[in-house]
């Protein structure tokens, strides 16, 4: 087995975690850590599907969507297009459910900005990202 294929795998298994991580803080009410699990679930299922391709990447947010559509655009499933919908809308709050910040003069902290509503938009955006991971994975004999 490669250690594109190993690190896929190891990848794959952390974005699980990542997606149990970010049901238990929805559920203790803990909106801006749902959040945050959520878009490392995506994250790093998305570098699964990128080790398959043998591309390492260490960065995340908008660049990853870059990254992910420039090496998928010629084998390119509608389907795809539901993570990018997920990494779109995770990376607006990577920052935000994770640090206080300056807007328009007032400092808001991550429980400020992330609501209910944002944290459960996102943890199923993870859900829908991850259940077309995990078919892409299937398909290629990873899991």
């Amino acid at each position: 087995m490669s250690i594109f294929i190993k690190f896929a795998k190891k990848y794959f298994e952390e974005s699980l975690k990542d997606l149990e991580r970010s049901e238990k803080a929805l559920n203790s009410n803990d909106y801006p850590q749902a959040v945050f699990y959520a878009q490392q679930c995506v994250e790093k299922g998305v570098k699964a599907m990128l080790e398959i391709k043998k591309k390492i990447v260490y960065n995340h947010g908008p660049e990853l969507i870059s990254i992910f559509s420039e090496v998928f655009e010629k084998e390119w499933k509608n389907e795809f297009s539901i993570i990018l919908d997920a990494l779109e809308y995770l990376s607006e709050y990577y920052t935000r459910a994770r640090y206080p910040m300056l807007l328009k003069g007032n400092i808001y902290g991550p429980a400020d900005i992330v609501s209910k509503d944002i944290a459960i938009n996102g943890v199923e955006h993870a859900k829908k990202a991850l259940k077309v991971i995990e078919d892409f994975l299937k398909r290629n004999n990873v899991i």
